[in-house]
């Protein structure tokens, strides 16, 4: 676990950083949340009863103006556009965040936000605190190893201080890991710094707002059957095929509008009138989808199962259109909107599964699919549900990352079968 080469007294020094880089990342995740939160509750809770206006046309109306600030934006900034997974799979690479793109990602990200985007704020944070990180670093003159450490606890700092727990975003980042530490290092490298820069982080976290992250989703007693790990199974495919159709529906988005890429403003526009058709339709897939979820748990009866499905499959394609057209922010929220609901959905079909297995364990696959990491995807949801359902939620993300691992090694099998034909069809040259 410790790294024979490594100098104690630079070691020292570095997580002196850590402590100081996971208060900056709680400081930087509460004024962001705060910022967007009232930003919201200013525009959406007090102008439409300001303007008699009907709730619809509101909506329509400032989606598709967001987007028109959003594409302006983006050209103004420069397009910078990442999802969550792709992001820490190129800082796993470069063992780097381009904190010169960080600033107008996160503007970006608050006017996407506010004008009701059907997304997070784990991404432009993410962005924001692992870019102090290597901002720090650049500055200190650290070398590599040293920056990639101070990239993976900013991020870490960022989440634990987003869900007050220390050991998520941790493990998110031991989980990441590529390139820069291998084999015991890695602990000495990236979890134990990131494990201090979260722990300082949430610390600093709940003395700015007062209150621990709390359950978020409430469901009747339930205790652990060993019927439910094998409902745990094919609910977590489910899970996991909802997270596979967001990649793939956020991919070929992306292929349908190449012609237009370098029109930013006109991709931005259409993001927004998209989104906000959508959210004048259905009004739940506005937003985030935090406290949207728990209307879908409370209301799951008087909702249906039909319109559940309809519910998130909707919320997947607005995030997958504004993602696509340029708009900032994460999916990770969005996609447990999703989640939820097909899994309310599977048990008003079959009652006798209790909910908080059909909905933890739904949830759990779909952000493994999407993240491709299960351990960070587990413990994340057992922070949301309670703690009755870790077997269950253990049993879907084991099998949800053997579904999105089979057919990642399909998918590179068919592209190697394809680059050792590609020289048999090609003309030949005289």
């Amino acid at each position: 676990m410790i790294d024979p080469q490594a100098r104690l007294a630079s070691y020292i020094k570095l997580m002196v950083l850590v402590v100081l880089l996971g208060s900056i990342s709680a400081i930087v995740t509460f004024a962001f949340v705060a910022l967007v939160h009232q930003g919201t509750q200013l525009l959406w809770g007090q102008t439409p009863l300001a303007l008699g206006i009907d709730p619809r046309l509101f909506t329509v109306l400032v989606c598709t103006v967001g987007g028109l600030l959003v594409g302006l934006l983006v050209k103004f900034f420069g397009d910078h556009n990442a999802i969550f997974a792709e992001l820490m799979l190129e800082f796993g690479k470069t063992g780097r965040f381009e904190y010169r793109n960080a600033p107008g990602i996160v503007i970006t990200a608050f006017v996407s936000l506010v004008s009701g985007g059907s997304l997070g704020p784990e991404a432009p944070l993410a962005d924001a605190c692992g870019g102090v990180g290597t901002l720090l670093s650049d500055r200190l003159k650290l070398n590599e190893q040293e920056t990639r450490t101070m990239g993976y606890s900013g991020v870490s700092g960022m989440l634990a201080a987003f869900i007050t727990s220390p050991f998520s975003g941790a493990l998110l980042g031991l989980e990441s890991a590529q390139g820069g530490a291998s084999g015991k290092q890695t602990y000495f490298w990236v979890l134990f710094p990131s494990l201090l820069a979260s722990a300082v982080a949430t610390v600093v976290f709940v003395m700015l707002t007062g209150s621990f992250f709390e359950t978020l989703y409430q469901f009747p007693t339930y205790s652990p059957r060993v019927v439910d790990l094998i409902y745990a199974a094919p609910l977590g495919l489910i899970g996991g095929a909802v997270g596979l159709l967001f990649m793939l529906s956020l991919k070929r988005i992306q292929q349908l509008l190449v012609p237009i890429k370098q029109h930013v403003v006109l991709r931005g526009f259409l993001g927004g009138l998209g989104m906000g058709v959508i959210g004048a339709l259905l009004p739940l897939t506005l937003f985030s989808g935090e406290s949207a979820t728990s209307d879908l748990i409370t209301q799951a009866a008087e909702i249906g199962v039909l319109m559940l499905i309809v519910l998130g499959l909707a919320k997947l394609l607005a995030t997958s259109l504004l993602l696509a057209t340029g708009w900032k922010g994460g999916y990770i929220f969005p996609l447990m909107f999703a989640g939820v609901a097909l899994g309310m959905a599977v048990n008003l079909l079959f009652p006798a599964i209790p909910v908080a297995v059909t909905v933890a364990a739904t949830m759990a696959g779909a952000l493994v699919a999407a993240l491709k990491a299960p351990l960070f995807a587990g413990l994340f949801t057992v922070v949301l549900v309670q703690a009755e359902t870790a077997p269950v939620i253990a049993g879907a993300v084991v099998a949800s990352a053997l579904l999105t691992a089979a057919l990642a090694l399909r998918a590179a099998r068919r592209a190697a079968e394809q680059t050792q034909l590609a020289p048999e069809n090609s003309p030949s040259r005289t």
